[in-house]
């Protein structure tokens, strides 16, 4: 197909939709041409999605009278058209995706249509697939003075849809509003200063305070937008480490329903960015996240440690057993996305804890004896991950790293005949496992299968 005729087949497929939509109350089916037309229109620009298809295809969806935001804005109340709204928002988003940069002279516009689909259609699945584009134009628009102005008024338009208490959103947009106001955060701190703290950050501490804690009806999606949000949030937005107020003292209830009162009245009272540790340790330890929203949550809660460990030094230094246990658990997962998250999480929480035992951190006798104390329980895990009577190169690798971000800690806290016994073990887990006693005409293959395996080391 020449580009001519690319161009002229674009112009087409868009000409047809707005026929389309005058045409709406004598088509029973009209829903499903659309979306047809839409499928032809993504295909025909998948096909070859060269610089010049690129360019025609800009021409034809921003530009002229009758363009594709054009047809958004005239079928943004009309309920008839959902899938087809659906399936155009989505080929915006693999479009703006390949543009790139190119769209910028169209950014501004494209983002005031997908706010009014959002403010005036009614259909959730519709609302919901303006954020992939959204999110995708602001991380390109960074540098855009023009969109710059914009921020407040995304800002306070969903700010309102978690903020009021007559919002009538679904769990889903409001988890896509929480998450997508911490994007805000992240690329136009600037502007989002005056909406950060307290405004944004006490209504994420109240979602997720009520969903991880409170015993309210469970909203996966939106305790995962809550920490999706956070860790964008965190990037340019620190927390109060203050405590707000003196916690309740520390003494049992009389019924299992005032010891659960008092805790919830506990976390509250600790200082904001605990509350976001607390919460996010709840996250990784949530096991039951099979359904069709599948680990949203606890992916959110990897990334939260893989992203911010360092923020959370002294508390990770209170909770390292349980957190080890549930990170190594996520990274002996079968989802392969999780285990990605859970890889890096790992390596993150260690350098967290391998920051508290820092010289600079270890005052006072008491402090120097549990930080040997840790130090020991994490040298120990190492080492027993590595003799694992079944190792596999995942154990191997996860003690090497442990040793590595563990280095100064060991100069600061380990014997010249424990470092020996280390390495001395080390190596001999490494012979044994890259050359086990097989057969001669085993060799060759038990060497391939080992020696690919040596990058995740």
């Amino acid at each position: 197909m020449t580009d001519n005729a690319s161009a002229s087949n674009f112009d087409t497929y868009i000409a047809d939709l707005h026929e389309n939509l005058d045409r709406l109350r004598d088509m029973s089916d009209v829903d499903e041409q659309s979306s047809a037309i839409v499928a032809d229109l993504a295909q025909a620009y998948s096909e070859h999605p060269s610089p010049m298809q690129t360019a025609m295809c800009l021409s034809s969806l921003f530009c002229g009278q009758k363009n594709i935001l054009t047809f958004l804005r005239r079928s943004c109340s009309k309920t008839e058209l959902k899938k087809t709204k659906v399936e155009i928002l989505q080929f915006l988003k693999f479009f703006v995706e390949t543009a790139a940069t190119k769209i910028l002279p169209h950014a501004v516009e494209l983002k005031t249509v997908l706010l009014t689909i959002f403010n005036v259609d009614t259909a959730s699945d519709v609302r919901a697939a303006i954020f992939p584009v959204l999110s995708q134009l602001m991380e390109l628009s960074v540098s855009c003075p023009d969109m710059h102005n914009e921020v407040d008024k995304m800002a306070t338009t969903f700010l309102d849809q978690i903020g009021l208490s007559s919002s009538k959103a679904t769990a889903t947009i409001k988890g896509l509003c929480l998450a997508f106001l911490g994007l805000l955060c992240k690329f136009f701190p600037e502007h989002m200063r005056k909406y950060a703290d307290p405004l944004l950050l006490s209504q994420y501490l109240k979602y997720l305070h009520e969903q991880l804690v409170k015993d309210v009806k469970f909203e996966m999606l939106i305790a995962a937008g809550a920490i999706e949000g956070l860790i964008n949030y965190l990037v340019n937005f620190t927390p109060s480490s203050t405590p707000v107020t003196a916690p309740p003292p520390m003494i049992r209830g009389k019924t299992k329903e005032e010891d659960k009162r008092l805790n919830e009245e506990r976390i509250r009272c600790e200082s904001d960015l605990k509350r976001v540790y607390i919460y996010g340790a709840r996250a990784i330890q949530t096991q039951d996240q099979t359904n069709l929203n599948r680990y949203a949550l606890v992916k959110a809660g990897l990334e939260l440690f893989a992203q911010h460990s360092t923020l959370f030094t002294e508390y990770l230094y209170d909770d390292y057993p349980e957190i080890l246990r549930c990170i190594r658990a996520w990274n002996a997962h079968d989802n392969y996305d999780v285990k990605k998250i859970a890889q890096r999480s790992y390596d993150n929480f260690l350098l967290g804890v391998a920051n508290a035992l820092k010289e600079t951190n270890v005052k006072t006798p008491e402090e120097r004896r549990r930080a040997v104390q840790v130090f020991q329980y994490f040298i120990k895990e190492f080492r027993d991950k590595i003799d694992t009577p079944e190792l596999e190169i995942r154990d191997l690798a996860m003690g090497i790293r442990g040793y590595g971000i563990f280095a100064n800690a060991c100069k600061l806290y380990g014997t010249e005949e424990d470092i020996k016994f280390m390495f001395v073990g080390l190596i001999q887990r490494c012979e044994q496992i890259a050359m086990p006693t097989v057969a001669l005409s085993q060799a060759a293959d038990i060497f391939d299968e080992r020696f690919y395996g040596l990058p995740n080391l």
